[in-house]
């Protein structure tokens, strides 16, 4: 997740842009994937989005300002690996901030750190987070996604919702594949759907899926954000792709229960971020139960 439009630059070659922009890089028989914000100041959501969805995360030290300090509280939160640039210290903040998977890289060596922790496949299962739907002439329905959950094949039968879909070709860098791997920016050509049927943060799965209109979890709140939890408050609840307002119903003893105002299609234990006006935004992450 570089802020530095110059480390972007140099991890990838940038591809689609919305709220995410997409740096694409193929290094050996890796192709790598880096999401970064397009717009910070109109579309905050975008940066726990990506940050929920990464399988690790890269951060310049270029520029250490209130940015920085916001993210350094989220990276805690999540705990997931971490790679800083060597551009500045920061081993106080980081020691405040207590991130606890972390490494330090030269803007050179970036590239072989990153493919040293690709995170292995777990389980048969399969799941796309999709973020973008389409018709392209003389294919059909493509959507855009990325493998969240194992690897989908050429003619895998997946669900989007309780609708069964079958995958009747794969692109990853615009290349046909027969299979795509964990974490992999695929464009899927479905047969059995069309494009205005699915929305941003909808799912393809092995077994059916569905959207919730309330969402229980459990909810850790960082000492920074100090955020004081009272029914009724309302939130950015963003987990991948999905976004939603959410008011929160009930709390007891690191559980909750949230109501949300545009319905989502979650999972048991999908890791999800809260936003909420005042620094740092995002101040507490939650494992739903649903």
């Amino acid at each position: 997740m570089p802020l530095d439009a110059k480390l972007a630059a140099f991890l990838g070659k940038g591809g689609s842009e919305n709220s995410i922009t997409y740096y694409n890089r193929k290094v050996g028989d890796d192709v790598m994937v880096f999401l970064a914000p397009s717009s910070i100041d109109e579309k905050f959501y975008a940066v726990a989005e990506l940050l929920t969805v990464a399988g690790q995360v890269v951060m310049s030290t270029s520029s250490v300002d209130r940015l920085f300090g916001e993210l350094l509280v989220a990276c805690s939160l999540l705990g997931k690996h971490v790679i800083f640039t060597k551009d500045n210290g920061i081993d106080s903040l980081l020691s405040s901030a207590k991130v606890a998977d972390s490494e330090f890289s030269e803007k050179e060596g970036l590239l072989s750190r990153i493919a040293a922790k690709k995170p292995a496949p777990a389980g048969q299962a399969v799941r796309v987070d999709l973020d973008k739907a389409f018709n392209v002439k003389g294919i059909g329905m493509v959507a855009l996604g990325i493998v969240t959950k194992g690897a989908v094949k050429v003619h895998d039968e997946l669900y989007h919702g309780a609708k069964k879909v079958t995958v009747r070709s794969i692109q990853s860098q615009d290349v046909d594949v027969q299979e795509a791997g964990l974490g992999t920016r695929v464009g899927l050509a479905l047969k059995g759907i069309e494009a205005d049927e699915i929305d941003k943060g909808d799912l393809l799965t092995t077994e059916p899926n569905q959207k919730v209109s309330k969402v229980s979890a459990s909810l850790e709140v960082s000492r920074i954000g100090k955020e004081e939890l009272l029914v009724g408050k309302s939130y950015s609840l963003v987990s991948n792709f999905s976004v939603s307002r959410a008011t929160l119903e009930s709390v007891s003893e690191g559980n909750c229960s949230f109501k949300l105002e545009r319905p989502l299609t979650l999972q048991a234990g999908d890791e999800f971020l809260l936003i909420r006006e005042q620094v740092p935004r995002i101040f507490a992450k939650g494992k739903a139960v649903l």
